[in-house]
């Protein structure tokens, strides 16, 4: 049976790779697409411990977007959680499209009411006036 998924791979040195994963049992491996290698860093915070997760591209200099992996090289293999998946769907679209995603027009809305020098202006005549 193949089915894909958005799944982690660990390696036997240690690296983990997350990507849409295809187990092909035949074969005795894996395909996985567009996959990105998972650097974590753990920030100290007064909360406590927080975890930074960075995905940058695996094969930073290949041609190919699907590779295939034996399963005697891995560790494990293990669907994504949604947390993770969101992150891969975020930096995957950044990659292929140049998409910034984190980039935001700002609205009424969301605060932005006036520029600077009219709001001085507004804030100068509101103050002279008392």
């Amino acid at each position: 049976m193949h089915s894909e998924f958005t799944g982690l791979i660990r390696l036997l040195n240690g690296e983990e790779i997350i990507g849409k994963v295809l187990v092909c049992e035949h074969e005795n491996g894996f395909v996985i697409e567009t996959p990105f290698s998972v650097e974590e860093t753990i920030l100290e915070t007064p909360a406590g411990e927080l975890v930074k997760v960075d995905l940058r591209p695996w094969a930073k200099f290949s041609k190919e977007e699907i590779f295939f992996i034996e399963k005697e090289k891995t560790v494990t293999v293990y669907e994504a959680d949604s947390r993770i998946e969101k992150i891969y769907e975020r930096t995957l679209r950044k990659y292929l499209f140049q998409e910034e995603t984190s980039k935001l027009d700002l609205t009424q809305e969301m605060g932005f009411k006036t520029k600077i020098k009219d709001a001085r202006k507004a804030l100068e005549d509101l103050f002279n006036k008392s």
